[in-house]
């Protein structure tokens, strides 16, 4: 499997978000925060978005950055979640009010990964 960061899973459409955060779970490891749901097979395995608070950084290059970083310690690590007979929506809110070096980041994100792995693990069994 490739580490690519496709357009078959990003979780882009509105439907998708306003269902995502009306009936989820999360989990936190500073500074990522994970809003996800488990949904029966699709034809997709995993989607996820990406998310930086306006109110804390004020200028886009700010929160691009931060995404920049978000997106590829995802890409990095997404083989951390094995392949399951569920879809999962997934989306990463970074929640620090400073910005954060990619290392911390990414130590957070697979942290969060493993721990959605061992709960979808779990809903398998």
């Amino acid at each position: 499997m490739k580490l690519t960061f496709g357009k078959k899973e990003k979780l882009k459409s509105r439907k998708a978000f306003d269902e995502l955060f009306s009936d989820s779970k999360t989990m936190v490891s500073h500074p990522i925060r994970f809003v996800y749901k488990v949904k029966p097979k699709e034809d997709y395995t995993i989607r996820v978005g990406v998310s930086v608070s306006k109110k804390k950084f004020k200028h886009a290059v700010d929160r691009n950055l931060l995404k920049r970083r978000t997106k590829e310690a995802y890409r990095l690590n997404k083989l951390l979640i094995q392949p399951m007979n569920f879809s999962i929506d997934l989306v990463m809110i970074y929640t620090s009010s400073k910005p954060q070096q990619f290392e911390v980041i990414e130590k957070s994100i697979k942290l969060l990964l493993q721990k959605l792995n061992d709960e979808i693990q779990k809903k398998e069994d």
